[in-house]
């Protein structure tokens, strides 16, 4: 029976961001409330509309989201995980795991782990992960503005609440 069927809805406000990091402890954060679950009983695929990414620069958000992820051209990241590789907690409990998934990104796909915590209580899953990727891997180019640059290893991650109908 699948988790959260079909298109589910997710409750509360959904996080999905990144982090990366730069010369001098310069640090570089994104983060959108904006995500979708689908659920078709074998995988469940966690989809972030790539648009609406914030920075806190409007500037570098343009140029995050025109120059190096392409949003016009590769609208969403995708991660799809096997609900096989997950492990539910029961009732009451929390689980900490890792799992093989793959990660679609700039229109190319590549095998990642993501590590996760599922916390379950009553029909609800408090669901959050996070997994390190490697932006030149997906065909992104490094981002460096006025002499800074970013070191193409970023960790995404992702957080959310979901009842099961």
């Amino acid at each position: 029976m699948p988790l959260l069927s079909g298109a589910a809805r997710v409750e509360g406000e959904p996080s999905a961001g990144f982090r990366g990091h730069g010369p001098g402890g310069f640090s570089l954060e994104g983060q959108t409330h904006q995500l979708r679950l689908e659920d078709d009983g074998a995988r469940l695929k966690i989809l972030v509309p790539l648009a609406g990414l914030q920075t806190g620069i409007s500037l570098r958000d343009r140029h995050m989201r025109e120059k190096y992820l392409e949003v016009e051209r590769y609208p969403d990241a995708v991660l799809e995980v096997a609900w096989s590789a997950l492990r539910l907690p029961a009732d009451g409990q929390t689980t900490d795991g890792t799992a093989p998934g793959k990660m679609t990104l700039h229109g190319q796909t590549h095998d990642v782990q993501v590590a996760y915590r599922i916390s379950h209580s009553g029909a609800r899953y408090q669901v959050s992960g996070r997994l390190p990727l490697k932006m030149t891997d997906y065909g992104i180019s490094v981002p460096s503005y006025l002499g800074v640059t970013v070191k193409p290893d970023v960790e995404a991650s992702a957080s959310f609440t979901a009842e099961r109908t």
